[in-house]
């Protein structure tokens, strides 16, 4: 039995996730000097409010190296900022600065847009039943 790349799930969606996050990076690139991986940070902290480094690492789906890297560069653009945990003195948490905040406001509707698209080619039956799928797989591998 021979495996055929073009229905093996795993990777068809891998390939399909890397088009997406390629085709999509100009829109936010445009309008910041941010890479994949800090575009993710951003828009995390923007959804999940303060959060710390190893939080993020599983939030963004991303290593730690790669979220140290980009949580480095958000700080030094000043998007992000570092506050003392008041849970634990010795850790810290992270969170959107006021510039971080503006910039993740004037990048979302753009990301929005960029998405409706993109989901034209489906019908909102199709949209659901994509979303229910994904949620039942990301169920099976989180078991």
């Amino acid at each position: 039995m021979a495996l055929d790349l073009e229905t093996f799930l795993p990777y068809r969606l891998a390939n399909l996730a890397s088009k997406m996050s390629e085709q999509f990076a100009p829109v936010y690139q445009q309008q910041s000097d941010l890479s994949i991986p800090q575009w993710r940070i951003l828009f995390n902290l923007a959804q999940f409010g303060q959060s710390n480094a190893k939080a993020l690492c599983e939030q963004a789906a991303m290593d730690k190296s790669t979220v140290s890297r980009a949580i480095k560069a958000l700080i030094d653009k000043h998007y992000v900022v570092s506050l003392i945990d008041p849970a634990d003195k010795r850790a810290s948490l992270l969170a959107l600065s006021e510039q971080g905040l503006g910039l993740y406001q004037q990048l979302a509707p753009t990301a929005l847009a960029w998405e409706k698209n993109l989901l034209d080619v489906l019908t909102q039956a199709e949209y659901q039943t994509l979303l229910s799928c994904l949620d039942k797989l990301t169920s099976k591998l989180d078991e």
